[in-house]
């Protein structure tokens, strides 16, 4: 379960902002990479009784067009460590030194 505040452009609540508890972290995932590439998910997200038993009572849906910004809390990060955890490997920056021309086309100057 995580806990989500979305602030909403042009919402008209007296606050801005919609608090939500949802079964995963699927709605910031869907965030991400409306920000990154400009994709818009088309999908509902489980709401669940926070209070209870975790179970789905019911669904969420938002235009992320219309998120203006995310804020996420895993009350529980022992049980779900996974969620929102930073990548265990880096990724190396330097291209490797035997990587072939882009195209056929263009001349290999790496043999000069």
């Amino acid at each position: 379960m995580v806990y989500f505040t979305v602030y909403l452009k042009n919402l008209n609540n007296g606050t801005g902002y919609v608090d939500t508890a949802l079964a995963d972290d699927q709605l910031m995932r869907d965030y991400l990479q409306y920000l990154d590439i400009g994709v818009k998910a088309h999908r509902a997200y489980a709401v669940v009784d926070a209070g209870a038993s975790d179970q789905p009572v019911g669904v969420f849906a938002v235009n992320l067009a219309d998120v203006a910004a995310i804020t996420a809390t895993v009350p529980r990060q022992d049980n779900q460590p996974e969620l929102f955890s930073a990548p265990e490997t880096s990724v190396s920056n330097t291209a490797p030194d035997d990587t072939p021309p882009a195209s056929a086309i263009e001349p290999d100057d790496r043999a000069k």
